[in-house]
């Protein structure tokens, strides 16, 4: 069997893109070329990778096992070529990068900012969301991860460590009773936070003590959310309390319209990292923003 590279690249785009047109239109190739090529492959390969519908695509279990294998391959072998180019290569074409819903914004568009005014010929995309990105598959660049990793195919950077504490607006404690250890929590109306639409509820509250004292609670949840500053909101309202990550409440605390309630609780440290793919560290415009992100971001953790 003699290999058809060139296929298979079509074949991924074809599973990026969703549809045989909108592959075509970025490949410059005409409809009837791709599926030539697409069905070209399955022939050679002597197995069925997509089931054709009027409205859509689907892959078969074949399709799924071949399009992840193909596809980072195929990365790595674009990452080669750029790489074979990277000394004479200034930063092109449009960097995307994933992080959380509510990660500090104004830390994020100062590297953005820098980043553009360094190299105005390249767009950004910053998509954010607490929905788990797979970076190869969905086309990003770089990703801001809280949490340990899980991915070892990723290469990564440590920025630091965070953790999450339990708020209140001044208001809601002046006529609430005394919170003095996490199970007085059941006492109060809470905030909660919804992961993604996958997760069967509000993820309960891991608390430890400074002096070490480890508690798992779900108190009564209110309301609920998928964004951390909309709980911030409901919080500085006087409508409960919530626990949320300490880079968020900062100039809250400053200005005293929020207040640590258990100073000496706090759920584990995690490490927040930036994340890539290793074939895009060849990529100039990866290479070029990753030391700018890192620099930004670093004060916000510990």
């Amino acid at each position: 069997m003699n290999p058809d590279l060139n296929a298979a690249l079509i074949f991924v785009n074809v599973v990026r893109a969703g549809s045989f047109s909108k592959a075509a239109r970025s490949l410059g190739l005409s409809v009837s070329t791709v599926s030539d090529r697409v069905v070209g492959l399955e022939r050679t390969l002597g197995v069925s990778l997509l089931t054709r519908t009027t409205r859509k695509l689907k892959l078969t279990d074949k399709g799924a096992a071949f399009f992840k294998e193909s596809e980072v391959a195929i990365q790595t072998l674009l990452g080669a070529f750029e790489g074979a180019t990277v000394t004479r290569r200034q930063p092109t074409g449009t960097l995307r990068i994933s992080a959380p819903a509510d990660f500090p914004s104004s830390e994020v568009s100062a590297a953005v900012s820098e980043f553009r005014n360094k190299y105005p010929q390249v767009k950004v995309e910053t998509h954010l969301s607490n929905r788990y990105v797979d970076l190869i598959t969905e086309g990003f660049d770089i990703a801001i991860r809280g949490g340990h990793l899980e991915d070892s195919s990723l290469r990564s950077k440590r920025l630091g460590v965070g953790n999450s504490v339990v708020v209140a607006s001044s208001r809601y404690l002046q006529g609430a009773s005394a919170i003095q250890h996490p199970r007085d929590l059941v006492a109060h109306p809470c905030i909660g936070f919804v992961l993604n639409k996958g997760n069967k509820g509000d993820m309960p509250w891991h608390l430890r003590s400074a002096g070490g004292e480890a508690v798992r609670l779900k108190p009564d949840f209110v309301v609920s959310s998928t964004s951390f500053s909309w709980i911030l909101s409901l919080v500085r309202h006087g409508a409960g309390l919530a626990l949320v990550p300490q880079p968020l409440r900062k100039e809250d605390f400053t200005t005293k319209r929020l207040v640590r309630v258990l100073p000496d609780w706090a759920t584990e440290y995690a490490p927040v990292h930036l994340v890539y793919p290793p074939q895009r560290l060849s990529s100039p415009k990866v290479r070029e923003m990753i030391p700018i992100l890192e620099r930004h971001l670093r004060g916000l953790t510990a």
